[in-house]
């Protein structure tokens, strides 16, 4: 594998024509990173946000097929919150699957896989000096080693 594997600068990785397995030096601390910043922090929240979203709906679901058939309130003070919850058990499940969708959608904003990583924070230059960033296809193949195609 030593001699597929081509050492590159930081930020570029320079391509040849006989190679298609690359070493991006640094590349799985510079992930690492990434997912420790920002990106993690949407991951965790959404999930977070999916999970609470589903204990909500499925207390809707379970006051729905569970609940009580009559509820006997008091005219001079009104209904309980848990009397309100009672009778609104489709909008409880309502706002559960809201939190499951924006949960999901913060999730998968801040998943970024390695390939979109990989062409989005380095530089591909050819030979003969010309940046081919958009024409390339790129698959991890583990550790900091990629598998490079340049699709003219």
């Amino acid at each position: 594998m030593q001699g597929r594997t081509e050492e590159c600068l930081i930020g570029q990785v320079d391509l040849k024509l006989a190679e298609q397995s690359y070493n991006v030096p640094g590349f799985s601390e510079a992930y690492a990173h990434h997912l420790e910043g920002r990106a993690g922090d949407q991951v965790f929240y959404g999930r977070l946000l999916i999970f609470i979203g589903s204990v909500v709906a499925a207390l809707g679901v379970g006051i729905a097929l569970f609940g009580p058939e009559v509820i006997y309130y008091d005219r001079f003070s009104g209904l309980t919150l848990i009397q309100h919850i009672q009778l609104n058990p489709g909008l409880i499940s309502i706002t559960g699957g809201l939190m499951i969708a924006w949960g999901r959608k913060q999730r998968n904003e801040g998943i970024v896989h390695r390939e979109d990583f990989l062409l989005s924070h380095y530089k591909f230059v050819t030979d003969d000096g010309r940046d081919v960033s958009n024409q390339v296809n790129v698959r991890h193949l583990g550790g900091d080693d990629f598998s490079v195609s340049v699709g003219l």
